[in-house]
């Protein structure tokens, strides 16, 4: 084989090479997770919703590869964050642990003025109550223990809370007081943004944030929620992990939908503008977190099993 020829086949062979890893998105794996494709699903949601005077924001993240993509669908808005604004209290007392400044066994006693009212289940002890860090931080999650946010504020500080949203650029998202914080606290009030809580819940899931054993952690507090109110509702025995908020017309739900291979971060804020009543606006926002929820999860499980979607 001449000189020339030899080219022609190196040619040849380095084209049929680059073909092959070349994947189009015509032929693209269809088990792998289309954000586009997702998006398509949720959008009308969003767009009906807003229509009958709801405010929502959409935040999803494919956590299954190196790099995924993320998108915010709806209101680029603030909102009242209610109890979703605990997780950076959660992720701030998990770092302090790694750190080795805080023990999750320590022990801690809750005296009765620390008692507040709203969710959760300390306010039905005896007082005073005598327990440890990591049972307070299980209550903030799993019952959405106000009382036991407000010890652990105490027990790490609003400026601790505040280094970690810098750390991670969060431009939005502010811990700035307490819960049923009172007449006498005049501190702004606490609020996030679907992009600052997607990218909180990348973080503490990505493993740059926290240890792996405190990862964990918060990811198995988180699928054991118990306020099954909105992704509860329509997702119970799903593989989720995930933290709901709601007061005055707000009503949220967030975190990590782990279908296997297409794990997903998902944010779903909404603010029904129609009504200033807690009550209404749960009857009116909570289905549309449902819903949203449950397209996300229906979408991704049949990514999971193409043949039954079929």
């Amino acid at each position: 084989m001449g000189p020339r020829l030899r080219r022609a086949a190196i040619v040849a062979t380095l084209l049929a090479v680059c073909a092959a890893l070349f994947v189009s998105p015509a032929t693209a794996d269809p088990r792998k997770t289309d954000l586009k494709q997702l998006a398509g699903v949720v959008q009308p949601l969003v767009d009906e919703a807003a229509a009958r005077g709801v405010r929502v924001s959409v935040g999803l993240a494919d956590l299954s590869r190196p790099n995924g993509r993320s998108t915010i669908l709806g209101s680029t808005a603030s909102y009242n964050p209610a109890s979703v604004i605990k997780l950076s209290l959660l992720a701030t007392l998990m770092r302090q642990v790694d750190r080795g400044l805080v023990s999750l066994d320590a022990p801690v006693t809750v005296s009765p003025y620390m008692v507040v009212g709203g969710s959760g289940t300390i306010q039905d002890e005896p007082m005073p109550f005598d327990t440890t860090v990591r049972e307070l931080a299980r209550r903030m999650v799993v019952v959405s223990d106000n009382t036991a946010t407000n010890v652990l504020l105490y027990y790490v500080g609003i400026p601790t809370v505040q280094a970690l949203l810098d750390d991670l650029g969060l431009r939005t998202m502010k811990f700035n007081r307490q819960m049923f914080p009172g007449a006498l606290i005049s501190a702004p009030t606490n609020v996030l943004d679907a992009a600052d809580t997607l990218a909180l819940l990348k973080a503490t899931y990505s493993g740059r944030l926290l240890s792996r054993k405190s990862t964990e952690q918060i990811v198995d507090w988180m699928r054991h929620q118990e306020v099954d109110t909105k992704f509860g509702a329509v997702l119970n025995g799903r593989p989720i992990a995930h933290k709901t908020g709601e007061t005055g017309n707000v009503t949220h739900d967030v975190g990590y939908f782990l279908v296997p291979g297409h794990e997903t971060a998902v944010v779903v804020l909404t603010e029904v503008t129609t009504t200033s009543g807690f009550d209404e606006a749960q009857r009116i926002g909570n289905p549309i977190v449902q819903n949203i929820g449950l397209a996300v999860y229906d979408h991704l499980d049949r990514l999971d099993h193409p043949a039954a979607a079929g």
